[in-house]
């Protein structure tokens, strides 16, 4: 039977009513589900119902579930029982809170929005738990903006798998110009907390590959018009990536020394999965990394500052000095 939705919230439903008296006998837990979701609730379902939070090992409610033949009723055999305050341990509790500080994160994702309500659930188990224990809040994330754009991801994801044409109007960062554009989409990238989908554009002389930031999509429409299975390597795609700018030409080796504070650092937290140490002292860690030159990849050099030095490529190392000309300039 599916985790959903609606199977959490006739489960809590059902937890709250078999802990008060008179028990309820089946038809009765039948009137008081259909009545609170508004809707009617088949008796299959609610014995179904029952006999998961009995017995299924993924829900782990394990309910103490009776039932009383004399009067045809359902009741917890132990009194003290609930699907809400579940024992779980401190490293359990610790886990779950973690892990619904991360899912807050992302709740106006539609696929995290489906399951609100078991999350909630879960929120709530959590925090009467830790209350219980005498516990505070340990865990503080930045506070989640709201992202643009991050309703189309579900149509996005339909014209994928129906390998449907968008059709949609974008605007780039820093420009006026309205450009209308017909996409055979092939994959949605995240990247730092923005969404883009990664394409081939169809309507221009020039048909290739571009990457479009969600936020900045507007009046987007799923075309009749299809389009054969593409040949992209999507595991691949982005290998040799920093961010989602594809760039130009080929990857290339860069060479970096940062100073022995920032090395650390590189080392907990490094910047590609190609990154490899050429040398460590006390006086700098280098490193090398086979990337494709993008903007992403300049940004975050220029802000280690002070800390880094790009040894190789020359063009880059170039420019990379140009640009640290340029900001000194501005306080001079």
């Amino acid at each position: 039977m599916a985790l959903n939705k609606d199977a959490y919230s006739r489960y809590r439903l059902i937890d709250a009513r078999l802990r008060k008296k008179p028990h309820p006998h089946l038809e009765e837990l039948i009137w008081h589900l259909s009545e609170k979701l508004d809707k009617r609730i088949a008796k299959r379902t609610v014995q179904l119902d029952l006999q998961e939070m009995r017995y299924n090992s993924a829900l782990g409610f394990n309910a103490p579930i009776v039932y009383n033949k004399r009067d045809k009723s359902y009741c917890y055999s132990d009194k003290s029982f609930s699907i809400s305050t579940l024992p779980v341990s401190a490293d359990e509790l610790h886990g779950l809170d973690f892990a619904i500080s991360i899912l807050d994160q992302f709740k106006h994702l539609p696929a995290i929005k489906e399951f609100e309500d078991a999350i909630k659930k879960i929120a709530s188990t959590v925090k009467m738990n830790k209350e219980a224990r005498g516990e505070s809040d340990h865990i503080q994330l930045d506070t989640p903006f709201i992202i643009k754009g991050i309703e189309f991801i579900e149509p996005i994801l339909k014209a994928i798998s129906e390998r449907r044409v968008l059709k949609f109007t974008y605007q780039k960062h820093g420009s006026e110009e309205i450009s209308q554009n017909l996409l055979e989409p092939y994959l949605i990238r995240e990247a730092k907390n923005f969404w883009y989908v990664v394409g081939k554009r169809i309507n221009k002389k020039e048909q290739k590959i571009l990457t479009f930031a969600l936020d900045r999509i507007h009046d987007m429409q799923l075309t009749e018009d299809v389009f054969s299975e593409t040949k992209l390597d999507k595991k691949n795609f982005f290998k040799n990536v920093v961010g989602v700018t594809l760039g130009e030409g080929k990857p290339e080796k860069v060479v970096l020394s940062f100073s022995p504070l920032q090395g650390k650092y590189i080392k907990t937290i490094p910047i590609h999965h190609s990154q490899q140490i050429v040398k460590e002292t006390k006086a700098e860690l280098k490193i090398s990394l086979d990337l494709v030159i993008n903007h992403e990849l300049k940004m975050q050099l220029l802000s280690y500052g002070e800390n880094v030095k790009v040894l190789q490529p020359k063009k880059l190392a170039d420019e990379i000095k140009d640009n640290a000309k340029k900001m000194l300039k501005r306080y001079s």
